[in-house]
């Protein structure tokens, strides 16, 4: 699993909810970091932290069959771009810790090639 994470509290936990799922979970900071891995490795699932992706063209994204984004819940404009990009489901920041291990499990149930 790809994460883009910029808060140190956050991508900690991401690591940590992924170790109780037995899923490795690689960390990057920037989103040219995390695009280049994307292309390269073709995951199949990720999380992503909306505020460190900017506006541009994020096609790219859907060559992930499984991303998840999460941010400030009063930024209904991102969330609404994310969506529009297939970034299904998002979660506000306090909810992410809830809910990330309980979407990773149903996706590991649901899907035989879950990786």
């Amino acid at each position: 699993m790809l994460a883009l994470v910029s808060d140190l509290f956050f991508a900690d936990r991401i690591i940590r909810i992924g170790q109780t799922v037995n899923e490795d979970v690689h960390v990057y900071h920037s989103q040219e970091e995390f695009k280049s891995a994307v292309m390269k490795d073709h995951p199949s699932v990720a999380i992503v932290e909306l505020p460190l992706l900017d506006d541009s063209d994020l096609t790219w994204i859907a060559k992930i069959p499984h991303v998840a984004g999460y941010g400030p819940h009063v930024d209904r404009d991102r969330f609404a771009k994310a969506r529009a990009y297939g970034i299904h489901p998002l979660w506000a920041n306090s909810a992410l810790i809830q809910k990330l291990g309980p979407w990773l499990l149903s996706l590991r149930n649901n899907e035989a090639g879950f990786q």
